[in-house]
């Protein structure tokens, strides 16, 4: 059994089904998906169930969890790199005031998990 891909890159992959005039038809399953990442992502409950009434809105929100996706890496490897360079300076207390600060700011809980997973690691 290979590795299990997270649901944001199953929603990230239905761009590719978005037609030229921007609409994105889903079944049942594939909708309740996009809503369970989209709610993941911090949008906003009733702009989630909103957007999926349409196939235009349906489009949009899968777009718009690629982004909050894609911002939220480039933030979190940014955190990374800073605490990385923490470490090798032997500066474990900033690395750790780096990753607080972080968590305390992060809108998307799976980075802030993986962020609290650095933090544990540095204790």
């Amino acid at each position: 059994m290979g590795p299990r891909v997270p649901a944001w890159e199953q929603v990230i992959a239905m761009e590719q089904w978005i037609s030229p005039e921007g609409r994105l038809e889903l079944p049942g399953e594939d909708r309740a998906q996009v809503q369970a990442v989209a709610l993941q992502m911090t949008i906003a409950e009733a702009e989630v169930y909103t957007s999926l009434l349409t196939p235009e809105g349906t489009a949009a929100l899968v777009r718009e969890v690629r982004r909050r996706v894609r911002e939220g890496g480039k933030r979190y490897s940014s955190t990374l790199a800073d605490v990385h360079d923490l470490q090798e300076a032997e500066d474990t207390d900033g690395a750790r005031k780096v990753l607080e600060e972080y968590i305390a700011s992060e809108s998307i809980p799976r980075y802030r998990e993986w962020a609290e997973e650095e933090l544990k690691d540095l204790e």
